[in-house]
């Protein structure tokens, strides 16, 4: 008897740790992709509690995420029954309804989570959209003004409603809520393109153009964008340089009160390419054309022999010819032709070089704005891609140009000083054995492919300070330069390096939630994590008044064709079949992604191929959701994508570094403490080099 009652209490232990066993190997389950297997899990473990909702709306979510819409709606029916009261659950029913085109059943669903909860911001836009596709323009605009009124700083707020306005042909209106999204999202390439359309279509040609050559700007090769232009060139009131005027350097900087070279101690050079594309390489630079204040030189690096000395203020000419280097002063007179290179360097130490905006040139990085350089400009013909453009600065007044490139100056000044440090160390990590871009003649170039780098024009006094202040620190692991990632916008979570394809495993390159320094979070199962990035949470970065709500939370609704044509340019999959986000990190975000097609199958792990795949212009970042949206017929009409964040989510936030600044009054060695758990501050002693 004994051993029947031992039995049974045995039994009963294993029955009851089978659910906290089971959820975990879920959990894996879902984060590994394998989301069939994941929903399956769950579900057991709704059998095994049968009184909880959770695991059944865990389950929902994997078969969303398989593409299982209508089972994934019958277990959320299901988890109604054990939590009837839950207006998250309604909606997300809803959703699910109204992505099958079932719009009686969207809005029985939605309309009930707004009676148990009246401000619910995602049942708000679900009605929005159950009436904007019934054609009901009065109720549409009453529900997505409701949802305003709850997302104010959501740029995807203004983006539907323009989309609706659009639909009910009231382009007007589109207009202005266009203009308010781009106002919140400048890089919201989505709103610009109707937009332009709008503009278009008003005969203002002059606008359109300046639209669509925004579009290119965020989107290279966007192929609407790229032959409107060319059909609105014989239409424009103005020259294009009219339109869009450059940005210009007019008169010397002054820094009041911060006096850089004074203060700064001498460093080692570094050498940078400058105007560089997405992949660090030079771009074509058949014409440049070049002054400075103070006046400057030009000599052959390798003769040491002066050619020409260039007066102040005036701009000589620069270009491409037969694989030389032609030095033109402001007449035309030709003072050489070069082989080599060539060094242009102000008179005077304090003094800069300026490249200004010229139309002609093929770069448009040299086109559309004045570019100023402290330091010295070594030209050098550089083959097909014209003349090479390298800086070579000293590293702490490089820095100068890089830290508000990076991030704001008007930040809380100890974020600042945090990126002054993760910074120089970006520099000591990659100018190590030559440098990254060692075979293009530089160590760094000049765009997000190393550090953004806007030289001087760009300095501010604080950013400035913040350089001065922490004058040769780096931040080390075991003694050694860490690996100091970092990105604009984590969306709420940090990554490991380890999830994502060909970072390493850096063991300061944590998970971590983006939240309260003195708390940790556990990461999120699929339901809480749906709600989370569909909606507006707390976190460091999530910083109203100092940080683009735009970077934080963000969505797109791209159509299905637009989709399957942007996918086939790269991968020849034939008609689009289906998009399925399969392995996560325990953020959220996606790092493999499944792309099905008529003629074939690809999965694609590369974080940068992801981010560009999905659409004409680059999502800001992995950390989305993805909801298929189909007419009745069961065809895919569009892709509605929810994300968050901007940036690969490794290493440090920026604007979370602000919010721990700011919000929590946290001294830099704390931020990258934060961010970079176990690393340590050393400071570096410079040795003057002389080439």
């Amino acid at each position: 008897m004994k051993a029947v009652r031992n039995y049974i209490i045995l039994l009963f232990l294993l029955l009851q740790s089978r659910p906290a066993a089971a959820a975990p190997a879920a959990y894996d389950l879902y984060l590994k992709g394998e989301l069939l297997q994941a929903a399956s899990a769950y579900s057991a473990l709704a059998a095994e509690s049968p009184s909880e909702a959770r695991p059944l709306l865990n389950a929902s979510m994997c078969l969303r995420q398989a593409g299982r819409y209508y089972e994934a709606a019958g277990v959320m029916v299901r988890a109604l029954e054990r939590d009837p009261h839950n207006p998250d659950i309604y909606s997300e029913l809803g959703w699910l309804r109204f992505h099958q085109a079932d719009y009686d059943g969207a809005r029985s669903a939605f309309e009930t989570a707004i009676r148990i909860q009246a401000l619910h911001s995602r049942a708000e836009l679900g009605l929005a959209s159950v009436y904007s596709n019934l054609e009901d323009k009065e109720r549409t605009m009453a529900h997505l003004e409701k949802y305003r009124q709850l997302r104010p700083d959501f740029a995807g707020v203004d983006y539907i409603l323009a989309w609706n306005y659009m639909n009910f042909s009231m382009h007007k209106e589109a207009e202005t809520a266009l203009i308010e999204a781009l106002r919140k999202d400048p890089s919201f390439t989505e709103a610009r393109l109707p937009l332009a359309g709008i503009y278009a279509r008003q005969g203002k040609f002059d606008e359109a153009w300046n639209q669509y050559h925004r579009v290119l700007a965020y989107a290279p090769g966007h192929p609407v964008a790229s032959s409107m232009m060319k059909v609105l060139e014989g239409k424009l009131s103005k020259q294009p340089e009219e339109i869009r005027p450059p940005f210009r350097i007019t008169k010397p900087l002054v820094m009041e009160p911060v006096d850089a070279l004074a203060s700064l101690s001498s460093s080692v050079r570094i050498r940078v390419g400058i105007g560089t594309g997405n992949t660090g390489k030079q771009g074509s630079n058949n014409l440049l054309k070049i002054k400075s204040f103070e006046g400057m030189t030009v000599t052959g690096k390798a003769s040491k022999k002066l050619f020409a000395t260039i007066p102040p203020d005036q701009a000589w000419l620069v270009t491409a010819e037969d694989n030389k280097v032609v030095l033109k002063d402001a007449a035309g007179t030709v003072y050489g032709r070069f082989a080599g290179p060539i060094l242009v360097k102000p008179v005077k130490a304090s003094g800069s070089v300026i490249f200004d905006a010229d139309p002609r040139t093929k770069n448009a990085f040299f086109r559309w704005s004045d570019r100023q350089y402290r330091g010295y400009i070594e030209l050098y013909p550089n083959g097909g891609r014209g003349i090479g453009v390298v800086n070579v600065v000293e590293n702490e007044l490089y820095l100068l140009g890089v830290v508000p490139s990076e991030v704001a100056p008007q930040w809380p000044y100890e974020s600042l000083k945090a990126q002054a440090v993760i910074a120089r160390t970006q520099v000591l990590i990659r100018r190590a054995r030559g440098g990254q871009h060692k075979a293009d003649g530089y160590h760094l170039c000049d765009g997000q492919h190393c550090q953004a780098y806007k030289g001087k024009s760009i300095e501010a006094n604080t950013t400035t300070r913040a350089v001065i202040d922490t004058e040769g620190e780096i931040l080390t692991y075991h003694g050694r330069p860490a690996y100091t990632f970092y990105h604009s916008n984590c969306g709420g979570w940090i990554q490991a390096s380890k999830e994502v394809t060909g970072w390493g495993d850096s063991p300061y390159l944590v998970t971590k939630a983006d939240g309260h320094p003195d708390k940790s979070e556990k990461a999120m199962d699929p339901w809480d994590w749906h709600l989370w990035i569909t909606g507006n949470p707390p976190a460091n970065c999530n910083y109203p008044g100092r940080v683009r709500a735009s970077e934080y939370r963000w969505m797109k609704i791209i159509r299905y064709k637009d989709m399957t044509f942007r996918i086939n340019r790269d991968y020849k999959i034939g008609e689009l079949v289906d998009i399925v986000p399969l392995r996560r990190s325990p953020s959220g975000n996606v790092n493999t992604l499944k792309l099905v097609g008529r003629k074939k199958t690809v999965t694609v792990t590369r974080e940068h191929l992801i981010r560009n795949l999905l659409g004409f212009s680059s999502l800001k970042s992995t950390l989305f959701d993805i909801e298929v949206n189909r007419f009745k017929n069961g065809k895919v009409r569009n892709y509605w994508l929810y994300g968050g964040g901007w940036g690969h989510a490794i290493g440090l936030c920026q604007s979370g570094a602000a919010g721990l600044a700011g919000k929590y009054d946290k001294k830099y060695r704390e931020i990258l403490e934060f961010y970079f758990p176990g690393t340590g501050i050393r400071q570096i002693k410079y040795v003057k080099k002389t080439k």
